[in-house]
C-alpha cells in the first residue's frame, strides 16, 4: 500500500493510487498529449487532494480558490501553476480518469474558465510504480 494508505479519507479510495509512485517518471513518460474537457475532470475539484496547516488530505481545490487568503499557500501554487505542461491522468476505474498530476493546473485553467486542458494519459503504472 501507498505511504499514505492508512490515512486516506474515505472519499479518495480507489481514487488515489495505493502504491507509491515516481513523480520523476511520471514526467519522463512520452506520452501523445491531447485535450480533455475540464468538465469531465471538475467532480476532482472537490476532492481532499492537498495539505494544509501540516495535514494530508486537508482540503479541496474548491475550497482553496473560494478563500485564497486562508490557504495561501496552495493558492500561490494555483496563479503560478504553468497550464502549457499538460496534467497526467489515469483510468482508476471504467471510465473514471483522475489526475496524477496537475490538479493546481486543473483548478487554475477552471478558474480562468478554460473548457479544455491538455493532458496526458497514463495507461502503463508499472513504468512509475516504486518498487520496495
Amino acid at each position: 500500500m501507498g505511504r499514505f494508505a492508512l490515512r486516506v479519507p474515505p472519499e479518495l479510495a480507489g481514487i488515489i493510487l495505493s502504491f507509491d509512485w515516481d513523480r520523476t517518471r511520471l514526467h519522463a513518460l512520452d506520452l501523445p498529449v491531447e485535450e480533455i474537457a475540464i468538465a469531465e475532470l471538475r467532480w476532482q475539484l472537490g476532492l481532499r487532494w492537498w495539505k494544509h496547516d501540516g495535514r494530508h488530505f486537508a482540503v479541496t481545490p474548491n475550497e482553496v480558490g473560494a478563500d485564497p487568503v486562508r490557504y495561501e499557500q496552495q493558492w500561490q501554487r494555483t496563479v503560478t501553476a504553468d497550464l502549457a505542461y499538460p496534467i497526467h491522468i489515469t483510468e482508476t476505474a471504467p471510465g473514471r480518469w483522475t489526475i496524477l498530476d496537475g490538479v493546481h493546473r486543473l483548478l487554475k485553467a477552471d478558474i480562468a474558465s478554460a473548457r479544455t486542458i491538455h493532458a496526458m494519459r497514463v495507461r502503463d503504472l508499472d513504468a512509475i510504480r516504486i518498487i520496495d
